[in-house]
């Protein structure tokens, strides 16, 4: 799967997404002194009002902000249209809309991922002073296979639990599935399987400014691309225009052999 990446100042004024395409963003979190608390629904707002520290309220705000506005623009629609709702393990949804969403956000940067033929999952993390090598466990499966099998303790958790958390969202799990039950498989250029019995997906894993962003999509995915938009300031991004970075998940057939491997 090809990736298509832009980096700009704000979002173009029309929005879509083809068929074949997944739709990401990412956003630094200094863009929230752009967006008004206005923008979110009560709900959004009680949230934001419980956060204690001023960067978790930033995320939450330009996260939902973002979220609202980038919706209203592939559906033509007034962002007080919108309704939400949530699935019985809290993955929010669009209520009448085929359109799928996923947002996570960490560190400096919120991530939004849109699709609209399949469910998606989106996760992102930065490295936190904890005791990784207590939490290992807690998210690695004996036969899981990284890149970064001879890396940090931490690398290799915060690859794990990206990949295996944006899996977990896709599927409509969020935090409920134990996730060392996942299987990860290395399959090409920081794409990988992720197989649960006869379960599987495709996940592709980058590593930007110390942030871990992971895309997760069924296996079965017609989504052959994805766009990638960054949004930030020019003296973050550097020159505005298309980035010289492309990715690309493993075909289709390669995805079929490993899940066959690993059933």
């Amino acid at each position: 799967m090809p990736v298509t990446a832009f980096a700009m100042r704000q979002l173009p004024g029309k929005l879509h997404i083809g068929k074949d395409e997944v739709l990401v963003v990412l956003a630094r979190r200094q863009l929230a002194a752009q967006m008004k608390l206005a923008y979110l629904d009560e709900a959004e707002q009680t949230r934001y009002h419980a956060y204690v520290f001023a960067a978790d309220k930033q995320r939450h705000l330009l996260a939902h902000s973002l979220k609202r506005e980038i919706l209203a623009k592939l559906l033509n629609k007034a962002p007080a249209q919108l309704k939400f709702q949530t699935n019985s393990n809290g993955k929010p949804g669009l209520s009448g809309e085929n359109l799928q969403f996923n947002i996570s956000h960490s560190g400096d940067w919120v991530a939004l991922a849109f699709c609209h033929t399949h469910a998606v999952g989106i996760d992102v993390e930065q490295s936190k002073p904890l005791d990784y090598l207590s939490l290992l466990p807690s998210v690695a499966h004996p036969h899981d296979d990284l890149a970064w099998q001879e890396g940090s303790t931490a690398t290799r958790f915060i690859a794990l639990w990206s990949m295996k958390e944006a899996v977990s969202k896709c599927a409509g799990f969020g935090l409920s599935l134990p996730l060392n039950s996942l299987r990860l498989k290395r399959i090409g250029d920081q794409t990988y399987s992720c197989s649960l019995q006869e379960q599987h997906w495709q996940v592709m894993h980058r590593i930007r400014d110390a942030h871990h962003v992971a895309i997760a999509l069924p296996a079965h995915s017609t989504a052959t691309r994805i766009r990638l938009i960054e949004l930030g300031e020019l003296n973050e991004l550097g020159e505005l225009g298309k980035l010289s970075e492309r990715y690309k998940f493993s075909d289709p057939k390669a995805l079929q052999d490993t899940a066959m491997q690993s059933a």
